[in-house]
């Protein structure tokens, strides 16, 4: 048995690429985990806004409907939260050996806290304290524009917004940001790119390749400055928390220095900034401890 906001025991852990859709993927799920009682009703954590449907989630390619879903699999029903709606959520009940705090800062127990990290793109929720418990919503904040700090940037910004009309914080701070960056590096040097994926610059830039370790200094600046706008905007004095896959997997490597001046460069509101706990989450499956403690604050299905 689980402690209450755990995920469960059983985790069936697979790419995003390896399947068409929701409904391929909870149908393996459903049989691998089949030795466990089948559930009537599932709810789900998918990186994409919930106000239409279909649902399209914005960097995997999948497009379903929850209800078709729900149909398909003889469900009672299928119901999706934003991702980072259920990382805010696992915020809300992280233990101290769950996260790792980076910067101490001075917490404010009745400001919102902010959950926030690159995976494939850069996600974000708002936590607020409200009447002894908490409220979490979802954020669009990997899509404000970032602001380039000196000329090189500027280039960079420059190259990603000729390619895609905008220049967002997410096509620096995520892995598609890795890729991109990558990409406009060489075409401002005027070379070929030799890397197929963020995982194998990322791979490189760890091996001390002196190119990626450029692109993964790039990267954290701008995360380091997405967050400190976010944080900013928000008034997130009780925490900033970091997840999403790319700064677990690059472990001890990740520059968290680099990041916080980065965070703080905000001029007259450095200070401001400086006084911001920031730290890291380390649960093994946040947006999973996420979607129980978001059923145990009576919000039923």
């Amino acid at each position: 048995m689980t402690r209450p906001g755990e995920p469960p025991a059983q985790i069936f852990k697979r790419r995003t690429g390896d399947f068409d859709g929701l409904e391929a993927f909870l149908d393996a799920a459903l049989a691998a985990l089949s030795e466990a009682p089948r559930p009537n009703r599932v709810l789900c954590a998918v990186a994409s806004p919930l106000d239409h449907d279909p649902i399209e989630l914005t960097n995997a390619g999948w497009r379903f409907s929850p209800a078709a879903v729900a149909r398909h699999l003889r469900l009672e029903q299928v119901r999706c939260l934003n991702d980072w709606v259920a990382q805010g959520w696992a915020v809300t009940r992280l233990r101290s050996d769950d996260r790792r705090c980076i910067y101490p800062g001075i917490s404010d127990p009745e400001a919102p806290r902010l959950a926030l990290g690159p995976g494939t793109g850069l996600g974000s929720a708002l936590i607020t304290p409200i009447a002894g418990g908490w409220q979490v919503y979802a954020t669009e904040g990997g899509h404000i524009s970032f602001a380039a700090h000196d000329a090189r940037e500027w280039a960079i910004a420059e190259h990603i917004e000729q390619r895609f009309g905008h220049c967002s914080a997410e096509r620096l701070a995520s892995g598609i940001g890795i890729e991109a960056i990558d990409r406009a590096l060489h075409a401002i040097a005027g070379t070929s790119p030799v890397h197929t994926s963020a995982e194998a610059i990322a791979r490189d830039a760890m091996a001390g390749d002196r190119h990626c370790r450029e692109v993964l200094g790039h990267m954290t600046d701008a995360l380091g400055s997405a967050a400190g706008d976010l944080a900013l905007a928000t008034g997130a004095r009780g925490g900033i928390y970091f997840g999403g896959g790319i700064i677990p997997a690059l472990g001890d490597c990740f520059d968290w220095e680099r990041l916080h001046r980065r965070f703080v460069a905000k001029g007259r509101f450095e200070d401001y900034l400086a006084a911001i706990p920031i730290h890291t989450i380390t649960h093994p499956a946040p947006a999973l401890m996420g979607l129980s403690a978001y059923l145990l604050a009576n919000r039923p299905m």
